[in-house]
Formats: C-alpha cells, structure tokens, sequence
C-alpha cells in the first residue's frame, strides 16, 4: 500500500499551529485596544492649592491612568513630604466622568487675580493635548470648584508610602506660592490679634 511522506502528514498539523498563533496575537491585540485610554479621557491630572491666609493646606497631586497617585504636602498640610500611592479603577472611571460632566476641554485658562480665598491650579492631560487653568475654589463655588476639590482631597482615600526622593510637578502652587495681596486689598481681613490677651494667656 503507499504510504504518503512524512511532510504530507505535518503540514496540516503546522496550519493548526499557526492558526492557533494568529488567534492568539488577535486576541491580544484587542485586549490592548481594549485597555487602550478611550476617546476624550484624561491620561493623567495635576492639581496644587495655594493655600489662604486663614491657613489653608497647601498640596500637590499627580494621577495618571495606571492608577498611581502622586502626592506632595506643603506648608500647613497634615501630612508633610512626597508620597505616593494607587487609586482605584472605579475612581478612575468616576474622575473621567466628572471632568466630562464639566466640558474640561474647554475651560476657561485666563489668568486669574489672588485674592484672600483659596485657589487651585489644574492641568488636564488627554490625546497628548493639555489645558492649564487656574481656580478660585473658595471665594466663588460652584460645580468646577466642586470637583477640584474632590479631587485635591483625593489622597486621603488612598493608602500612601513615604518617598525619599522628590516628585516632579508641572504645577507650581504648591511649591512658589503666589504672593498675597495687602491687607488693605483684602475683601474680609482676619480679625486683628489682641496683643495684650496674648502676653495675658503666656
């Protein structure tokens, strides 16, 4: 009886392979594509608070789409140093949603004048595009106000690990605080400090 070669038996065994192989680089693929930043969010967010002159904490946060939260606190902040730690991905997607819900692409990025209140820089970061802006989050609340500071409070639902070296910032509040205005510019001055009680308590 003939017998046919060897090779002839292989070769439909190699196209299993192969399709087998193909499948799974496609596969792969569409999980890249899949885990892939989608259209119109954020790949990373940096947020500074200036601080107030009734001693507002003054931090710097850095969160990007692999999750990982940097952190800086400066001066009158609890927790003093740089950290970092990882947010969850239910955060993540609750972030995208709120700087969707408050049109982020197109906020306004004229400078803005200190005052006496506490005030936030933020820049967003997407399709290698980036929007610098500057906000007054104390003085005048309102839905933006809203989220910067629920994401400048964002650290404290992380667990965080002491850094020994520095973090690099774009931002810059949290580091070159901007100057404060006279007193006399002030809208609502703090109240005088009575020396003699002073001298009295001591």
């Amino acid at each position: 009886m003939y017998s046919y070669p060897k090779n002839m038996v292989i070769a439909p065994f190699s196209l299993k392979i192969s399709i087998g192989f193909m499948s799974i680089i496609s596969c792969t693929l569409m999980a890249c594509h899949k885990l892939g930043h989608p259209k119109g969010q954020i790949n990373r967010i940096e947020i500074a608070t200036s601080g107030c002159l009734r001693g507002c904490p003054v931090v710097g946060i850095c969160i990007d789409s692999s999750l990982t939260l940097r952190y800086y606190g400066g001066h009158k902040a609890k927790l003093q140093g740089f950290y970092t730690g990882t947010v969850t991905q239910g955060f993540w997607d609750t972030l995208n949603m709120k700087l969707k819900h408050i049109n982020f692409k197109n906020l306004d990025t004229t400078e803005y004048l200190p005052l006496d209140g506490e005030d936030a820089e933020v820049i967003f970061y997407w399709n290698k595009q980036k929007r610098h802006i500057f906000k007054s989050i104390d003085d005048d609340p309102d839905s933006i106000s809203h989220v910067v500071i629920w994401i400048a409070n964002s650290y404290k639902r992380v667990e965080l690990h002491k850094l020994k070296d520095s973090v690099s910032f774009e931002t810059t509040f949290q580091f070159v605080r901007p100057p404060k205005p006279k007193i006399d510019q002030v809208m609502f001055p703090p109240p005088k400090k009575n020396h003699h009680r002073k001298q009295y308590n001591e």
